[in-house]
């Protein structure tokens, strides 16, 4: 079992729930289609790391713009570079001021999001944010009135979805809840555990473990004395997957769950069936998809193309939210509230703080090895 995709996937950057720090490239700007239509209210502009250390992210959404472009051949769409920093995003944010943009889009890492939005704000431009899950978004937009539309989940988005599982799953069930010491680690398993004890389900043990052992027998024999048969891991995949298999090899059965660090390639870590993890899925689009954007997101289970499809939905909901106004005519935030929007990520409508009213995340179980989506195993059909 290769630890090297481990390390680089855990040492990757999280955009949507901490930031990132990033050193990167002078910025660029790209025009991605020409003709101003009034009838469609002008330019739509893209704000993404398109240069340096984390150009991965933002060639994701690069592409899924111009996807949109050509589903929507009369839209003009501005593609910035913020750099993944906050000079980034007050220089992006200046741009598109200079030339009028209508709506924005994008802005993933939360520096270059935290310098751009006051300029945005105050020139009344609505951005469509792209990844950022920090809870302190729905604050900062009410202190300054921003016009912010997250399109992407709150950070407690996932340990409800999975906490709204696991209360009518494991009812009745003997559980423990450990973590593995990070700060992602416990902080998840501490808020499925209140979320838990909400409902008074109380595990009948915790324990902090040591990660990227080779061996967990130790925990494992801990987890048997305790009589816990199912066990909610805060860690990642490699872990979970150590710890699945020493409890076979000793004879102890072991049902677990875990978020979306579960997520990891085949090489990465193989997580036993019945493994129960909570993820945002890879958004087919129903046939909804150009067949460039279909391609790339093919054979994706679970997460693996968490921004490309997202900035497509964002310009079908600009398409929408500009439809029929003339190219002088403000829109506001207020127009993208009280309306269901019909995406690629299903139907989509904000309330009154900007969230997405569903919950993103779904509940997957492991079943021959990949995971399937478990059918009403959260919030995410639901449009509040």
């Amino acid at each position: 079992m290769s630890r090297r995709s481990r390390n680089s996937r855990q040492n990757a950057p999280r955009f949507g729930r901490f930031g990132v720090r990033a050193a990167v490239a002078a910025a660029a700007m790209l025009l991605l289609s020409a003709p101003v239509v009034a009838k469609e209210g002008g330019a739509i502009g893209v704000s993404a790391p398109i240069s340096g250390f984390y150009a991965v992210v933002g060639k994701e959404i690069e592409k899924g713009a111009r996807a949109a472009v050509d589903r929507f051949p009369d839209a003009r769409i501005e593609l910035h570079d913020d750099e993944c920093e906050p000079e980034g995003g007050v220089k992006t944010a200046d741009e598109m001021i200079e030339s009028r943009v209508r709506i924005a889009i994008g802005y993933p890492c939360i520096e270059a999001f935290d310098a751009a939005m006051p300029k945005l704000a105050d020139a009344n431009i609505p951005l469509l944010l792209i990844g950022v899950q920090s809870e302190a978004i729905t604050v900062d937009r009410r202190k300054g009135n921003w016009p912010v539309l997250r399109l992407a989940p709150k950070a407690s988005d996932e340990a409800d979805a999975i906490a709204d599982y696991l209360k009518e799953a494991w009812r009745g069930i003997n559980f423990a809840i450990i973590d593995d010491g990070t700060l992602y680690g416990r902080q998840i398993a501490e808020e499925v555990r209140f979320r838990l004890e909400e409902d008074n389900l109380k595990p009948v043990f915790t324990d902090t473990y040591r990660p990227q052992l080779e061996n967990q027998v130790a925990l494992v024999r801990r987890l048997q004395k305790s009589g816990a048969t199912h066990v909610f891991v805060g860690g990642d995949a490699f872990d979970a997957a150590i710890i699945g298999a020493d409890a076979e090899a000793v004879g102890v059965s072991l049902t677990l769950a875990g978020g979306s660090a579960f997520v990891a390639s085949p090489d990465d870590a193989v997580l036993a069936d019945g493994t129960i993890l909570g993820a945002l899925p890879a958004w087919s689009g129903a046939g909804e998809l150009p067949k460039a954007l279909a391609d790339a997101t093919e054979g994706a289970t679970v997460i693996g193309n968490s921004y490309l499809v997202p900035t497509y939905a964002a310009l079908q909901i600009a398409m929408a939210a500009l439809e029929g106004l003339d190219a002088d005519e403000p829109i506001f935030f207020g127009d993208f509230l009280g309306r269901t929007f019909q995406t690629v990520l299903g139907p989509i409508r904000f309330d009154g703080d900007g969230n997405v009213s569903r919950n993103l995340f779904r509940i997957f179980v492991i079943e021959d090895g990949r995971p399937v989506a478990v059918s009403g195993g959260s919030s995410t059909g639901s449009i509040q």
